[in-house]
Formats: C-alpha cells, sequence, structure tokens
C-alpha cells in the first residue's frame, strides 16, 4: 500500500496546505517542461481549495486543466464540474469533457484529447461518502475494467446512483498516469471509510477507494479534515 493519511484539526489548515503542496508540485514540472497537466475534481470539497490555488505563484497560462469526472449536464449548469473549475481558475485553459453530442463519443474524444498531458502532473481527487472516486461508484456497469491498472488508460462513461445518473469519468489507470497523486475528504463518515480501506477491512474490498489505496502504480497523500 503506497496511501499517506494527513490529518488537519480544521479545513481552513487542510485546503492551504493541500494548495501549497499542489502549487509546489506544479512549480516543479513547470521548471522542466513547457506545460504541467492538472485534472481536479468537482463536487462541494475543493470550492474552499480552488481560491486558494488561484493565489499560488505560478504561470497559469501553461497549465492544463480538466476535472476527473463530469456529470452529463449542460457546461454551464450549476452541477457542471467544468463550470466549478473554470469559473474557479479563469487564467486556466479549462477542457471540457463534452467532447461531442453523445457520452459515449465525448468520452473517447475526451481521452484521446488527454493523451497528449500524460502523464499528468498532479491529479487530486475527491471521494464520496458510499466511497467512490471520480464517477467510479461502487457497483456500476463496467467497474471492474475501469479499475484494472492493466487496462489501457481512458475515459469511459459513469453512472451513479442519484440524478443526474449519467457521468463521464477517467478510468483508475488513467487517473494514476501522473507525478503526484492526492485525494481530499471532510467529515467523519469519510474518515470512517479511509481508515477501514486503509486496514484492507473485507467490507471495503469492492469499493473504488480500496483499489485507489491499494493500488501500487503511484503513492497517494490523503488529505483529510474533519
Amino acid at each position: 500500500m503506497t496511501a499517506t493519511l494527513i490529518s488537519f484539526s480544521e479545513r481552513s489548515a487542510c485546503v492551504r496546505q493541500l494548495a501549497e503542496d499542489l502549487g509546489h508540485q506544479l512549480r516543479e514540472v513547470l521548471a522542466r517542461k513547457p506545460r504541467a497537466g492538472l485534472l481536479l475534481p468537482g463536487g462541494s470539497s475543493p470550492q474552499a481549495l480552488l481560491p486558494l490555488l488561484r493565489r499560488q505563484a505560478l504561470d497559469w497560462s501553461r497549465v492544463d486543466l480538466s476535472p476527473t469526472d463530469e456529470r452529463w449536464v449542460e457546461a454551464e449548469d450549476p452541477a457542471s464540474n467544468w463550470r466549478l473549475l473554470s469559473h474557479g481558475l479563469p487564467e486556466v485553459a479549462c477542457l471540457d469533457p463534452r467532447q461531442a453530442e453523445d457520452p459515449q463519443s465525448a468520452a473517447e474524444h475526451w481521452g484521446r484529447n488527454l493523451e497528449g498531458w500524460q502523464p499528468f502532473a498532479a491529479v487530486l481527487l475527491g471521494m464520496g461518502e458510499d466511497g467512490h472516486i471520480a464517477s467510479l461508484f461502487p457497483g456500476m456497469p463496467g467497474l471492474a475494467a475501469a479499475l484494472d491498472l492493466g487496462m489501457p488508460p481512458r475515459a469511459l462513461l459513469g453512472w451513479a446512483p442519484e440524478a443526474p445518473r449519467q457521468r463521464l469519468s477517467l478510468s483508475l489507470s488513467l487517473l494514476c498516469d501522473c507525478d503526484w497523486l492526492g485525494l481530499l475528504a471532510f467529515g467523519a463518515v469519510k474518515r470512517r471509510l479511509l481508515e477501514q480501506a486503509l486496514a484492507d477491512q473485507p467490507d471495503s474490498r469492492g469499493l473504488p477507494l480500496h483499489a485507489l489505496l491499494h493500488q501500487e502504480a503511484r503513492p497517494v497523500r490523503l488529505y483529510w479534515a474533519p
């Protein structure tokens, strides 16, 4: 297992340290490469992170950004992860996963557009209280292949238990093709899930979170606060 849990007493301290760590990682990559690819999650957890990340001293015009996953809604819908990221980091060219009119074609085109970014400079994930990461949900069709590191890296269709159910996601093998991998989580429920997965408890083994924490491709830094 290659996961490290970093706990904070307050969320503000957690996101501040995470912003500094991401800024440091991006500066390191930009010092040796012309561009840096960055994947960030949507949802509620990163909303406090984005303003702090934006203040990091680096050339954001050289950073390529895209979500780790997306809901199949209009780009400017309030539920859109792309909308959250592109508005939160307006200096960055943010790639919209909606690269075609239908979800399957959009996923295929999105994955091809990301090929030139690999390895990503940094990938930050969120998690759900059901143990999902990106839009890889427990029990969804095709989950085993999406979590298989032996499968080619790709973008794929996800299926959520709640609306909007149709999602686009990146496979675990693509998410792990990076120089730095992290996860941000808040709250007691997610802490228990993290501890269960880290301890390899049997009930956690079917969770996408467990697959992330026990893969050997890339160490994971876990940032948690109450």
